[in-house]
């Protein structure tokens, strides 16, 4: 993942369309407008994927960084098979690979290649794990990369790179796979799993509906929101609230989610926030307003500004969604190295250097987030040839991110739980 052309952070794939990361690698200032990518090197050229949604641990702490992991949702098919997930902790002494598109050392300015070495792990906690720092260990940019283990011939990931001292050379702290497997990991890959969604259902990348690929359809009103849809001859034949348009069962507008929506929370929608009207929408800036068409700048309450629907349309009392403003953004000490494996942010270095980086930073990219990159290039400066991946798993991941876009249409969004 790249930010302002800087690897952010890095991640594993565990299933055709998610991405296993770092929690701080989901900040949706982070993720905003990037794209994963899967190769060896972006000087070599990478296959990129849009990132659809991310999803943070629940109860993920980025001051603290507890329950620092993550999933990230695919816009399409990964063209690479996916890792198998670890069921158990690794023991005190044992010897696991990192892998990682971050620096060789601090301020080495060389991201952007997917580089692996090995480690020992010098502790085990309830959550986490420990590496010391020779021969390798992560820096910025490995936040979210991945700790593997070989066991009968299989090769599965047991960690996710969290956090390190700043300086690069003390080793990791690595959030364990098998603590959070059952009650996080294994319920989001089913919440996203092919043909999880049913009729009515956004759908985040064609094969998540159910009723396959084809029934994937994009709102009428929003051409960055899709839904699944069934065929149909009668409205009677449609879930409710949406109307037989046609052979299709469609929503006659707004689309739940879309902008000028009703909504009882920022949940509700797709993107922007919910506003005290009762409605999603985006906010804005009176003095520069970038609304989309049909939408204008409107005061909805003290000094909030949002692009409300002319006219307004009718909403509910519970609130309505809007986007926060623009140029936001939160400095963080370098978690899992300041760059999600997918959008990498630096932070300062002033804290713990968490790679949490890529985790919540805004459009604006002011504050630096530390994330370790796997330093085994720091120390041999040799990537291992494996079928051109360097010796690399051909499913770790790189994303990128667009900075320089305007933030009125910021389609990733970020997922509690």
């Amino acid at each position: 993942m790249l930010a302002s052309g800087l690897t952010a952070c890095s991640g594993t794939l565990i299933a055709p369309h998610l991405v296993l990361t770092a929690g701080h690698c989901t900040i949706p200032g982070i993720i905003q407008g990037a794209s994963v990518a899967f190769g060896s090197s972006l000087a070599d050229g990478v296959t990129s994927i849009p990132i659809a949604r991310a999803v943070p641990h629940p109860q993920f702490d980025l001051a603290t960084l507890t329950d620092d992991v993550g999933v990230l949702v695919l816009a399409s098919t990964a063209p690479v098979a996916p890792v198998v997930l670890g069921t158990s902790a690794p023991d005190v002494g044992a010897t696991v690979g990192l892998v990682g598109w971050g620096l060789t050392g601090q301020d080495a300015g060389d991201t952007g290649v997917k580089r692996q070495g090995t480690a020992m792990v010098t502790a085990v906690d309830t959550t986490t794990f420990d590496v010391g720092s020779v021969p390798s260990q992560p820096c910025d940019g490995d936040s979210g990369g991945p700790a593997l283990t070989m066991g009968s011939g299989v090769e599965s990931v047991v960690g996710v790179t969290s956090h390190g001292d700043a300086a690069c050379v003390q080793g990791g702290t690595y959030t364990r796979v098998d603590a959070f497997l059952g009650s996080f990991i294994e319920p989001t890959m089913a919440a996203f799993a092919e043909g999880s969604a049913v009729t009515g259902a956004q759908c985040l990348f064609p094969e998540q509906c159910a009723g396959g690929a084809s029934a994937c359809v994009v709102a009428s009103d929003d051409a960055n929101l899709s839904y699944c849809t069934t065929a149909c001859q009668h409205d009677a034949d449609c879930p409710a609230a949406m109307t037989c348009a046609g052979t299709q069962c469609r929503y006659p507008g707004p689309t739940p989610g879309a902008y000028g929506s009703s909504c009882a929370s920022d949940a509700d929608c797709d993107e922007g926030e919910c506003t005290t009207t009762g409605v999603c929408a985006l906010r804005c800036d009176p003095d520069a307003p970038t609304c989309p068409a049909g939408f204008a700048c409107s005061n909805t309450a003290d000094i909030d500004f949002f692009c409300i629907a002319t006219p307004p349309p009718v909403a509910s009392k519970s609130g309505g969604c809007v986007l926060a403003p623009v140029g936001r953004s939160i400095a963080f000490p370098w978690v899992a190295g300041g760059a999600l494996a997918l959008l990498v942010v630096r932070a300062s270095r002033g804290g713990p250097r968490a790679l949490r980086r890529a985790a919540y930073m805004h459009t604006s990219l002011s504050a630096r987030a530390h994330v370790p990159s796997v330093q085994c290039a720091k120390v041999s400066q040799v990537d291992v040839a494996s079928s051109g991946e360097q010796g690399c798993p051909s499913a770790m991941t790189l994303g990128h991110v667009n900075v320089s876009q305007p933030p009125t249409r910021q389609r990733v969004r970020s997922s509690q739980g």
